[in-house]
């Protein structure tokens, strides 16, 4: 079975305040085959009404194993060691 683990305290995404969605690392969503993983917002805003943070997240989470190839490569790429999978 496949289980996506993703630790919100390692990963930072910032954004980019004018565009109001991240726009820096990303890596672990560029690298999924299967483009699988997407970041979403946090639901705490900051005063201009962005999001403070955002968050990865696997779509299809609850059927990973169909979906997901368990390449690690998400894990791989991760800088933060934010991403595991088992």
């Amino acid at each position: 079975m496949v289980k996506f683990i993703y630790d919100a305290e390692k990963c930072v995404l910032p954004h980019d305040p004018e565009q109001l969605r991240p726009t820096v690392c990303l890596k672990c969503i560029e690298a999924c085959p299967k483009s699988l993983l997407m970041f979403r917002p946090v639901r705490e805003k900051d005063l201009s009404g962005a999001p403070v943070r955002y968050e990865i997240h696997m779509a299809f989470k609850s059927q990973a194993d169909k979906y997901c190839p368990s390449c690690l490569r998400c894990v791989e790429v991760c800088p933060k060691k934010a991403i595991r999978i088992k």
